[in-house]
């Protein structure tokens, strides 16, 4: 992540945790400003050429805003950011904030892949095993992957907990060759 990235995002954790804004309706206006960046080009383009006046720009925001019902602090935001030509940082600051608010909560986010898709009952008792081993509570995301074989993955943070089957078959291989 982005210095920038992550010091805009400690910016608007700080209004969250003065109650300038409660957390939720700061991380759906994110989320939303970051949709919005991450799909048109166009906006990112007219935000960044210099041929456009700063005003008529913030008249494009300004309505934007109005149409995202964003709040007042997110609205300012927005127009900071496109002023100081951070605009295109928008999904990496909502990425960056979203992650600050977990840490916050003493949350670890874990990348879950297993070879097929697991039951509820799986991934809670995994979900359950995982805080044990963390001593922290943990936010999972899922997906599939055929080529494990069999068993999962989970990444938290630079650590990867390898319980697949070809994961296994790494290790034995690599075992018996410096045997």
């Amino acid at each position: 992540m982005a210095a920038v990235e992550q010091r805009y995002a400690r910016a608007l954790a700080d209004l969250v945790a003065k109650g300038d804004m409660e957390a939720e309706p700061m991380r759906a206006d994110l989320a939303k400003l970051a949709a919005l960046v991450s799909a048109s080009q166009p906006l990112r383009a007219v935000l960044a050429s210099p041929a456009v006046p700063w005003e008529r720009k913030k008249k494009l925001l300004d309505v934007l805003a109005q149409k995202l019902k964003l709040a007042r602090l997110t609205r300012n935001f927005l127009l900071v950011t496109a002023q100081r030509d951070r605009i295109s940082y928008v999904p990496g600051i909502e990425k960056a904030f979203e992650q600050l608010l977990l840490d916050q909560q003493g949350i670890v986010t874990a990348d879950v892949t297993s070879a097929r898709s697991l039951s509820e009952a799986e991934r809670a008792a995994l979900e359950k095993e995982l805080e044990k081993h963390l001593g922290r509570k943990l936010r999972a995301r899922y997906r599939t992957d055929p080529e494990l074989v069999g068993g999962f993955r989970a990444q938290v943070g630079d650590q990867v907990y390898d319980g697949s089957i070809r994961g296994r078959l790494a290790r034995l291989r690599q075992a018996l060759l410096s045997a």
